[in-house]
């Protein structure tokens, strides 16, 4: 890996990281964009770190980072990963 993809793999995995020092069950990550290619990079790294996708929906009170994006630990996720919108 070079050093830009080794430091955009950091970013990405610090929070969910720290979640899970403090042993945590349930991560919350927003992003900003709703280009899937962007979210499914996202749910890989993370994922790769012990977590797994539980859902995805968008929070229009915050254009900045509309997409939230739960996670939970990977032995206790339950279900499918779903995907909806919220209506204000």
């Amino acid at each position: 890996m070079g050093m830009f993809q080794n430091w955009a793999r950091k970013r990405m995995t610090q929070g969910a990281l720290a979640a899970r020092e403090r042993g945590d069950t349930t991560y919350v990550h927003r992003l900003a964009s709703s280009d899937q290619r962007i979210q499914n990079r996202y749910t890989s790294v993370i994922e790769s770190e012990g977590w797994q996708l539980a859902g995805v929906h968008e929070d229009s009170s915050r254009p900045e980072e509309r997409w939230v994006m739960t996670f939970k630990r990977a032995g206790e996720a339950g279900g499918t990963a779903t995907r909806s919108a919220e209506r204000a």
